[in-house]
């Protein structure tokens, strides 16, 4: 009787643990399903700040994507969304995939835009970056590419020929 017993609640604690896993998998799809024309409008990033957001067109000249970096205290989120249109021509977006940042230290930045490797544009590349006072970037730390392709951001594991420029410059 004991061991039915014991199996019976182990049976109900992995069902339980299943049911929650379910659960957090099925908020993040409809968070990703969902249709908006501002990310605050999203309740679970009310709470967030824009920070940068930039647009691009994959083939011709209509912006099909966007990305967004967003921030609330230390955490870093960057919204890669696909670009529709309204029948009144208003964009709207959804996401594809997002990219958490924590713990960003002070002498680095997230740069989206402003770095170039061979056959990709310049807008799908995001980088975290080491602050200087140069026109390029020397230091590298990670970076990633927004793959409209595939629907993911991917690492970019070689820097080699990854060239960045410092945005924060002012040229002065």
């Amino acid at each position: 009787m004991r061991k039915l017993i014991t199996i019976l609640t182990l049976s109900l604690l992995i069902m339980s643990c299943e049911n929650k896993k379910k659960s957090s998998s099925s908020n993040e799809t409809d968070l990703m399903e969902k249709s908006f024309s501002d990310f605050k409008e999203l309740s679970v990033f009310q709470e967030y700040d824009k920070i940068t957001d930039t647009s691009y067109a994959k083939d011709g000249y209509d912006s099909t994507h966007r990305i967004t970096h967003i921030k609330s205290n230390e955490e870093n989120i960057v919204l890669f969304n696909k670009i529709t249109l309204d029948e009144n021509n208003q964009e709207h977006y959804s996401i594809i995939d997002t990219l958490k940042i924590k713990d960003l230290k002070n002498d680095t930045y997230i740069s989206i835009g402003y770095c170039e490797i061979e056959n990709t544009l310049p807008e799908e590349i995001i980088a975290i970056l080491r602050r200087t006072e140069k026109d390029t970037v020397q230091e590298i730390l990670k970076a990633w590419k927004a793959n409209s392709e595939t629907k993911k951001i991917e690492e970019i594991k070689d820097f080699t020929k990854l060239k960045c420029l410092n945005e924060y410059n002012s040229g002065a």
